[in-house]
Parts: structure tokens; C-alpha cells; sequence
């Protein structure tokens, strides 16, 4: 009896040991799967979370680093390949070239000053290729110019268009007033230049001569003794000084009284009352001092002549195609340089009266118009004794002034 009583706690036991281990496994299993399950839910947050902004452009910034190092490259190699092809090239070099070179005057003079310009450019110009032998006169004349040319003397002169007329007829147009009129803009006299290039180009071609370019000289000046000029009437019964063919056959197409008058002259003609007034340019009027002798000057806003700067045809031949490009720069500089030495000396001229007292008057267009009524008439003198490039430069000259 006590040994079955004893079997049976036992077993009473051993089913109360196994239910509690059974217990234990169950609830240690579930903590488990709840930690399973709280670490797979951390990481699916995490996971669909987005990346904090430092990080996410952090990541952009290195992603697009190499895209940007690209463009910039690409901008930089255009930039250059833009700047290289809106500079102009280089000028080829200048082959060394000795020319000889002729003109007249005073160092004081305005020839002078413009011939000097013109050597300091063309030398500027070449890098010193250019060189020259310079026959510098003061004796001499504007008509030798064209003979020292076609004699093969020189390789470039100047020549005026009044003194050369008598051979080359076609430039009498230009030996005259009535050519070009001057005005506040600059660039008139380029588009003057322009307008008869291509002619006197094909003019001076029949002397073997190569046109380079023009220079205007100063602007036409009425000086004398009495009262101001303003019209062609106050010049009644007066003796003028006129100096070139063109200009002295105005003087007779207006019924003026002319006297032959040499310029070195003219300061005492004026002053022993040998000559009244003279037709001139303002940059004489200072050269000989005429203001301490006359008490007017009145002054047109036209000069009384133009001449061309010109080289020998066999010099220009010779030259390479890069001594004559670079010839051509030089003289577009050089005219410029021409009319700032016209307005220098314009100035000067004008400065001088003042301090001698002399009475100024500066003629108006419509003066200047009425003062030379007579140039169509002298015209056709010319157009008789002209040929068809001629009439070409006179009809070329006519339509700039209308302009």
C-alpha cells in the first residue's frame, strides 16, 4: 500500500516537473520571436528612412563631381578656342626694304611733318624693316616730284595735284577748292578717299605710277590788307596772289585781278601794298608770318587742294605680298596722321593771328558755296582737256559733296 502510494506521488512529481519545463521553453521561444521581430522591424524603418541631407549630398556631390569637371573643361577649351579665333593673326613678317623717298620744305613745314610721319609709321609698321634714303630739298619744286618718279629717281613722293595736272590732267579736279570741304566729323575725309580710290588707282596706272593714298592740306585762308573778305564782290579792283594753274584760272573766272607772287615773297608784296590779298593755305599764313603783315584772314572750310601719296610701279612690284600689306596699313594710318597735322597747324596759324591782332572770319557753307560760284565753270575747261577717267573723278568728287 505505501509503495503505491509512493508510486504515485512520483509520478505526481515528475508530471509537475515536465509541465513546468514545457512552460519555460514556451515563453523563452516567444521572447525570441519578439526580439526577432523588433530587430527585423528596426531594420525595415531603417531601411525605408531616407538618408540624412548631409549624406544624401555628400553622395550627389561626388556623383556629379565628374560631370561638372567635364563641363567646366568643355567651357574652358571653347572660351579658348573663341579668344583664339576673334584675335587677329600675327602679321607675317616684314622682309627688310630700302625705299627712296623725295620731298620739299622747311622743317617747320607741314610737308615735312607729314613725310616724317609717314617714314615713323611704315618703320612701326615693318618692326624696322623698312628703311629709307631721303632727298630732302628746301629749293625744292612740286613739279620735279612726278619727273623724280617717272625717271625711276624714287620709289615714293608726294605729289600735288595742281603741279602734276599738266601731265596727269585727270588730277586737276583735285588742284583746286571745290574738292573736298571739311567738316566736324573725322571720318568725312576717309569717305572722301574711299569714293575716288579705285580711280585714281586706275589714273595712275597709265604713268606706271601705283597709287598709295591722299593728303589733305590745310584749309583754305583769304589773307590781306583793308577790309575782311566775306563775299567775291570785297575783292573788286583788288590785286590777288594766287598760286597753281586750277586755282589761278578761278581767280579769273570770278574777274579777280591776279599778280605772280613767289610764296617767300608774299609777306613784303603784302606790305608794300604790291598785292591787296592772296589766295593761300592757312598753314602758310603762319610759315611766312603774314599775320604781323595783313589785318584779315578769313578762312574757308575747303581746302584748295589735294595730292596723292604714291610709289613707283617696279618698286611695288618687287615688293612680297606681305611688304605691300603692310604698306597698306601704314598709309590708312598716315592720312590719318595727315589731318591731324592739318588741324595742328591750323591751330597754330590761328593762334597767331590772334596775337597779331588780325581780324578773324570763318566762312559759313553758304559763304563758302557763294565764294566758289565760278568752279563748275573751270571744270569744263578741264573736261576739255581731260579723258574719261578724268570726268569719272569730277562725277565721283560731285556725288561725295552732294552726300
Amino acid at each position: 500500500m505505501k509503495k503505491r502510494i509512493l508510486a504515485t506521488v512520483l509520478s505526481l512529481m515528475l508530471a509537475l516537473m515536465l509541465a513546468a519545463c514545457g512552460g519555460n521553453s514556451s515563453s523563452a521561444s516567444a521572447a525570441s520571436s519578439a526580439q526577432k521581430s523588433e530587430a527585423a522591424s528596426a531594420a525595415s524603418k531603417e531601411a525605408s528612412e531616407p538618408a540624412p541631407a548631409e549624406s544624401a549630398s555628400a553622395s550627389s556631390a561626388e556623383a556629379s563631381e565628374p560631370a561638372a569637371a567635364e563641363e567646366s573643361s568643355a567651357a574652358a577649351s571653347s572660351a579658348a578656342s573663341s579668344a583664339e579665333a576673334s584675335e587677329p593673326a600675327a602679321a607675317e613678317a616684314v622682309e627688310p626694304y630700302e625705299f627712296n623717298i623725295s620731298y620739299g620744305g622747311t622743317p617747320s613745314s607741314s610737308m615735312v611733318a607729314v613725310m616724317t610721319k609717314l617714314q615713323d609709321i611704315l618703320s612701326e609698321e615693318s618692326g624696322g624693316a623698312f628703311t629709307f634714303n631721303v632727298y630732302n630739298d628746301n629749293s625744292y619744286k612740286e613739279s620735279q616730284a612726278l619727273d623724280e618718279m617717272m625717271n625711276d629717281i624714287v620709289d615714293i613722293v608726294y605729289l600735288a595735284s595742281g603741279a602734276t595736272s599738266g601731265t596727269v590732267t585727270e588730277v586737276a579736279y583735285l588742284g583746286m577748292p571745290g574738292c573736298f570741304r571739311y567738316t566736324d566729323k573725322p571720318e568725312e575725309f576717309k569717305d572722301f578717299e574711299a569714293s575716288v580710290s579705285d580711280i585714281m588707282t586706275d589714273i595712275y596706272d597709265q604713268y606706271n605710277i601705283h597709287y598709295l593714298g591722299l593728303r589733305v592740306p590745310a584749309r583754305m585762308a583769304i589773307v590781306g590788307t583793308g577790309n575782311v573778305v566775306t563775299a567775291p564782290e570785297d575783292l573788286e579792283g583788288k590785286v590777288v596772289r594766287v598760286s597753281g594753274t586750277w586755282l589761278g584760272r578761278l581767280a579769273v573766272a570770278m574777274n579777280i585781278a591776279t599778280a605772280n607772287v613767289g610764296l617767300s615773297e608774299l609777306a613784303t608784296a603784302l606790305q608794300r601794298k604790291t598785292v591787296d590779298s592772296c589766295f593761300t593755305g592757312i598753314e602758310q599764313v603762319y610759315s611766312q608770318m603774314l599775320g604781323e603783315v595783313v589785318d584779315y584772314a578769313s578762312i574757308l572750310p575747303e581746302t584748295d587742294g589735294i595730292g596723292s601719296l604714291v610709289m613707283d610701279n617696279d618698286c611695288w612690284n618687287k615688293l612680297s605680298d606681305a611688304q605691300k600689306a603692310c604698306v597698306e596699313r601704314s598709309v590708312e594710318k598716315w592720312m590719318d596722321a595727315c589731318l591731324e597735322v592739318s588741324n595742328e597747324f591750323y591751330d597754330t596759324a590761328v593762334k597767331h593771328l590772334e596775337e597779331n591782332n588780325v581780324e578773324i572770319h570763318e566762312f559759313t557753307d553758304e559763304e563758302c558755296d557763294a565764294f566758289l560760284y565760278a568752279v563748275p565753270s573751270v571744270y569744263e575747261e578741264i573736261d576739255a582737256q581731260t579723258s574719261d577717267l578724268g570726268i569719272q573723278l569730277k562725277d565721283a568728287i560731285l556725288a561725295w559733296r552732294a552726300n
